[in-house]
């Protein structure tokens, strides 16, 4: 069963060049930080309490993230599906910038490419809804400075997911056009 759970993810980071890896870690990293420091240094109102504002951030989420995995699982669905010229083409054209499968030695074509992307993103976004619900109850167990970590981390995985499903929708996007 972890072979099956993990093996989409392995496939995303075993086909990808490391720098596209690290592209999306600092695009989802550096603001994360930035926003941890700003929470840390900058933020000394008395009057607002960070555990209220993690609170109400981490409800939000995790509607937000409830409702994002539903429309990674609708992409998928629209994918398989969709039975048109164009789904056949890219089901026929090898990827030229990802490289071969490890598990089978194949190179991946485009909509191997695309469905790995959006599963990867359904991965990072169930990881990131099981955080949340943790949060949830760290809550009682942790400090203020603590929280302020977490809601670090949190922005991470908001930015990380939108970039990685930004690029999907973009990928599907161009999918559905002739050239």
């Amino acid at each position: 069963m972890k072979s099956i759970i993990f093996s989409a993810t392995g496939d995303y980071f075993s086909t990808r060049p490391l720098k596209k890896h690290t592209v999306k870690v600092m695009v989802a990293g550096i603001p994360a930080i930035i926003i941890w420091l700003v929470l840390k240094f900058v933020c000394t109102n008395p009057t607002i309490k960070t555990e209220e504002i993690f609170n109400s951030f981490v409800n939000v989420q995790i509607s937000a993230i409830a409702i994002l995995i539903s429309f990674s699982i609708a992409i998928i669905t629209i994918m398989v599906s969709a039975d048109n010229d164009n789904i056949k083409k890219i089901k026929a054209t090898p990827s030229t910038e990802c490289k071969k499968l490890k598990r089978t030695g194949e190179i991946m074509n485009l909509f191997q490419v695309l469905l790995s992307n959006i599963t990867y993103n359904i991965f990072v976004e169930a990881t990131y809804l099981i955080l949340l619900i943790l949060c949830v109850f760290l809550q009682m167990f942790i400090q203020e400075s603590q929280i302020k970590i977490l809601m670090g981390i949190c922005i991470f995985f908001v930015i990380h997911i939108f970039h990685v499903l930004l690029e999907s929708v973009g990928q599907m996007y161009l999918t559905f056009w002739k050239n």
